[in-house]
């Protein structure tokens, strides 16, 4: 990933798709906000309504979106996904945690604080979609619902989909109990390298190659899938983490451009 500046904001991109001429994406820095407010995007998060408004704008200006067309869920850590076009409804985006869209214009995005955000892009169909997947979303194996989803509606194949796993808590400095450890070993049981066990019936997680290995199996070529590799909790300067008690939400998110 690399540090850029869009509009004046402090914005993180990957390399992969910072070269498909079809799309803008981003991740944002907890740093951003001009002010040197908090740049969080979530309204939970705050009880400054309208500094997470401004946000936004700034955000969506970034992107070259009308505010209005920059789309964040509610997210539960569930396996619902929406289809996103110009007419969607904030209530509409309750209880999600995955977007698509084919619409230009479109900015759908995920938030974030540990748990693992995802953009795709097919490039074949001119598609894109964002993901949040935390334990939860990733044992339930939601980028692999998602991506079955474009393939149903859109003819998606995994050669031509790219995709970024943005900054998300590592396998380094996430330490999981017995539930956790149930439930990856039920999902991934031929990925033994994704669980690190340690002491008192614990292990360390990897969501990264656990979200690796769903773009893999679904045909995404290896040198398409790109990794961030920026620990939340190990590089909190710069993203929240809710590991070290942090209440913000940084996002992360994508937009086909208008031809």
């Amino acid at each position: 990933m690399k540090n850029v500046i869009r509009n004046g904001l402090s914005l993180w991109e990957f390399d992969s798709l910072s070269a498909q001429p079809g799309i803008r994406h981003f991740v944002t820095d907890r740093n951003t906000n001009p002010e040197g407010e908090p740049f969080t995007l979530s309204y939970s998060s705050t009880p400054d309504r309208e500094l997470v408004v401004n946000n936004r704008r700034l955000l969506a200006s970034a992107m070259l979106v009308d505010e209005r067309a920059l789309y964040l869920p509610s997210q539960v850590h569930k396996t619902r996904i929406v289809h996103v076009t110009p007419s969607t409804t904030k209530e509409e985006l309750q209880e999600t945690d995955a977007l698509i869209t084919s619409h230009p214009g479109v900015c759908i995005a995920v938030m974030s604080a540990d748990c693992v955000p995802i953009v795709l892009y097919d490039s074949k169909n001119n598609v894109i979609a964002a993901v949040h997947s935390g334990w939860r979303g990733t044992v339930a194996r939601i980028l692999e619902k998602t991506l079955n989803e474009l393939s149903d509606r859109y003819g998606t194949e995994g050669k031509h989909v790219f995709a970024g796993i943005g900054p998300s808590v590592s396998q380094e400095s996430y330490e999981v109990g017995e539930e956790v450890i149930t439930a990856v070993k039920a999902a991934f049981d031929s990925h033994s390298e994704l669980l690190v066990h340690t002491i008192h019936q614990k292990a360390k997680l990897d969501l990264w190659n656990a979200n690796r290995h769903q773009l893999l199996e679904f045909g995404v070529p290896e040198e398409q899938i790109e990794i961030s590799n920026l620990c939340t909790v190990i590089h909190n300067h710069a993203f929240f983490s809710a590991r070290k008690g942090d209440a913000g939400r940084f996002a992360a998110g994508i937009v086909l451009a208008n031809r």
